[in-house]
């Protein structure tokens, strides 16, 4: 029997917070994310001593925050220098973020033995949550060059579940051979009433694939485009600047104007995932909640149509910390979050709060 949220205290155990919010998210009343909040955020100030630790720091009793907006966010960096772990337990998996070189220190999000069936199961629920249906009713390739071969990447963890779910092979996972790739959409295209396809690419790896279309435009004959859904997960580390999100629609739909272009957020820090249906505007599953601030102001009161720095509490992100400051600049709209890059000088907002003395 699962647990009530209004149940949790400080010797409640993993499996038990896990199996109320599983039941939760999986219910179709979307009622009650603050209550489960600020339980979680209790819960985690007394197993997490990093984020306690940095709760302190800022002067904040536990005890005595009774709304949501008053929970501190622990800044993602945080996640590079120390163990945000929830729970004393030893890590049976660990993702990692990418890193363009030897000297970058990677993010660490360790999950427990029961992590990754977690983690597959909350992808695959925010994926019919935004979408409006499962991820088998869709066939899948990846384009994910420097992920793929990764045990410790979670953007290959949940496309390799979706290709799983789906009864797709290891073969529609692609590293940057467009030649592999135009194949795999030829055979899917000779499928008579087959399902739609997804096709999940980092941004560089997209936009070289375009650029050989462009100058081999054979190629795209005979895909029914318009069935055919590209979902941009960002990147372009080591491949200079990323251009702005406007740009790489034009270049894509310059040459593939049939083409469907939708949008992924997540990042190793996550358990969880939002997604822009229109390629602009993310929309979050119901135990997702996206905060933008102004971005001299931590504490600030959340912003309507204006500049600041995107907060995150995901509710799924019960073996570390559920409440993220991240380094990305954001607007909130009524149509959802339109993400804008990196902040400036992200990397040393609010670290020096758990410096070792």
């Amino acid at each position: 029997m699962s647990m009530a949220f209004e149940d949790w205290g400080s010797d409640a155990c993993m499996d038990d917070v896990r199996c109320a919010l599983q039941g939760w998210m999986n219910a179709g009343d979307k009622e009650g994310f603050e209550e489960r909040a600020l339980a979680l955020f209790r819960w985690q100030c007394a197993h997490n001593l990093v984020y306690y630790t940095f709760v302190s720091a800022l002067g904040v009793n536990p005890a005595q925050v009774k709304d949501v907006q008053d929970i501190p966010f622990l800044p993602v960096e945080v996640f590079k220098s120390h163990c945000v772990q929830s729970g004393q337990w030893e890590p049976a998996h660990t993702f990692r973020s990418s890193g363009t070189s030897q000297a970058v220190q990677r993010a660490q999000h360790h999950l427990d033995d029961s992590g990754m069936v977690w983690y597959r199961q909350v992808a695959r629920r925010a994926w019919k949550e935004v979408w409006g249906h499962d991820v088998s009713s869709c066939a899948w390739l990846g384009l994910l060059p420097g992920y793929v071969g990764r045990e410790d990447a979670s953007l290959l963890a949940m496309v390799s579940d979706f290709l799983e779910q789906s009864g797709g092979s290891h073969e529609s996972m692609l590293m940057n051979n467009h030649t592999a790739l135009m194949e795999r959409l030829g055979a899917w295209a000779l499928e008579k009433g087959g399902r739609p396809m997804v096709l999940f690419g980092v941004t560089w790896a997209v936009l070289d694939w375009v650029d050989a279309l462009e100058s081999n435009p054979l190629w795209a004959e005979g895909i029914p485009w318009e069935r055919v859904t590209l979902i941009d997960t960002g990147g372009m580390k080591g491949r200079g600047v990323e251009p702005v999100r406007e740009e790489v629609r034009a270049r894509i739909h310059h040459v593939l104007p049939r083409l469907k272009l939708a949008s992924e957020y997540g990042m190793t820090e996550m358990m969880s995932q939002g997604y822009a249906l229109d390629g602009v505007h993310h929309v979050f599953p119901k135990w997702v909640r996206p905060v933008v601030r102004d971005l001299r102001d931590p504490r600030s009161a959340e912003l309507e149509n204006r500049t600041g720095r995107l907060d995150v509490i995901d509710l799924a992100n019960v073996h570390s910390c559920a409440f993220l400051a991240t380094g990305d600049a954001a607007q909130r709209v009524e149509q959802g979050v339109i993400l804008l890059g990196r902040t400036d000088h992200s990397e040393a907002r609010g670290c020096s709060l758990l410096a070792a003395p």
